[in-house]
């Protein structure tokens, strides 16, 4: 069986979204799918871009990467980052139709404009999509004010029925977000929770003393981490608030990893207050992201207290299959209720400066506490998060909206069996 998969990114680009749908291409295609990945080449504007030329095609067992070129839409103005979803969804929809019929689609949301290239490509080959929301648009823009002119919040809403109506399957990363969808009149039985999930085997507890202390000259200062992505819902003010509370405290030292829109904000704060203790880094390379986690004492996770959509970062997971516990100022939701259910980190108002401060200096002072919520942490996710489980859900979900032609061949087409 055929399978195509729309993903605005894919590695080598150092994001969230980038690893999880590189897994489920991986998975899909172990499990003896013919895999079809299509997503654009790194922005221009990223480093990821500087690392070396990335071929237009690849195969990589029977997964096949055709990368869609396409204007940057990262770090750039709200209003070009919206017309190029346009474009970037053209670009897909006109590569899907070269590499002929697939039986099965699989797009990723945001933006919700690759829902409607699954629907063009669909009517044409009379193929199903299940769409993989992880953001609800447009409520997430509008929550976070990058959706305001009557207008726009129209054309979201007709892309976000449209996307709903004509999906197969629909996969949210919790619970809050099936409410979500399900309140806006999708049927309960078109929606499935898949947690976003983490590869336990390849990210676990290692020691603290790593090549990344001594690179960042560290020594063996407590570290207080942000790895990711520093975008609209992420609150970096307020880590720079509890870095200022903790500026004389020369032990606590908060390393700040990543690239995003916010991450000037965060550097002029720093150099305004003239602050000794915080170090930024860029975007790590995949592979060493675990050593990165392991340099650390605690991770943070924050986001605005705007954010009223169910948004669960999905480095909350991997924080804690690091055996790292997590420092984390969220909004009542989901992402809250993960750290809290699990016991694998300590929780504070959105916002609230010195209540992050005292949380990192509660744990400074704390080995045996750091350790139980490491622990905690790291039993969770193997118990609720780990990649397998997931990734089958989706192997189910395909076999369910196949078309019965489709379905009655075995995904090498030869007949009927199981994974």
């Amino acid at each position: 069986m055929r399978v195509l998969l729309l993903t605005p990114h894919y590695l080598p680009e150092i994001r969230s979204v980038s690893v999880l749908m590189s897994q489920l291409a991986d998975d899909l295609g172990a499990a003896g799918y013919d895999v079809t990945v299509l997503t654009p080449y790194p922005p221009v504007n990223m480093a990821e871009a500087h690392t070396g030329p990335v071929a237009a095609c690849e195969q990589r067992g029977r997964v096949r990467i055709l990368r869609v070129q396409v204007p940057p839409f990262v770090k750039v103005a709200p209003v070009v980052r919206a017309l190029t979803h346009f474009t970037l969804a053209a670009g897909m929809a006109v590569a899907g139709f070269r590499e002929g019929r697939h039986d099965v689609m699989i797009a990723y949301s945001p933006p919700l404009t690759l829902a409607l290239a699954c629907e063009i490509l669909g009517r044409w080959w009379r193929a199903p999509y299940i769409l993989n929301v992880q953001d609800v648009y447009p409520q997430a823009l509008i929550d976070l004010g990058l959706a305001r002119h009557r207008a726009v919040v129209a054309v979201l809403n007709w892309l976000e029925r449209r996307a709903y109506r004509h999906a197969a399957a629909v996969t949210v990363h919790s619970p809050g977000n099936r409410a979500l969808v399900a309140a806006r009149g999708v049927p309960d039985e078109k929606i499935t929770v898949v947690h976003n999930w983490i590869d336990t085997t390849e990210t676990v507890p290692g020691p603290r003393r790593n090549g990344y202390r001594d690179e960042f000259g560290l020594g063996n200062a407590f570290v207080v981490l942000f790895a990711g992505v520093m975008g609209y819902a992420q609150d970096m003010a307020v880590m720079i608030d509890a870095a200022t509370a903790l500026r004389d405290e020369r032990d606590i030292v908060f390393l700040l990893v990543g690239d995003g829109v916010r991450r000037g904000e965060a550097e002029e704060l720093v150099r305004v207050r003239g602050l000794p203790n915080v170090r930024f880094g860029p975007f790590q390379p995949v592979e060493r992201y675990p050593l990165l986690l392991a340099a650390s004492d605690c991770c943070l996770a924050t986001l605005q207290a705007s954010v009223a959509t169910p948004v669960v970062p999905s480095k909350i997971a991997g924080i804690m299959a690091a055996g790292r516990p997590v420092v984390a100022a969220l909004p009542q939701g989901d992402a809250r209720a993960l750290v809290e259910e699990s016991g694998g980190g300590i929780c504070v108002a959105p916002g609230d400066g010195a209540a992050l401060a005292a949380a990192v200096r509660r744990l400074a002072r704390d080995p045996d506490l750091c350790r139980t919520l490491g622990e905690a942490g790291r039993m969770y996710v193997e118990a609720h998060y780990a990649r397998g489980v997931a990734t089958s859900a989706y192997d189910r979900l395909i076999r369910r909206v196949a078309t019965p032609a489709a379905a009655g061949r075995d995904i090498s087409g030869r007949g009927s069996s199981g994974v």
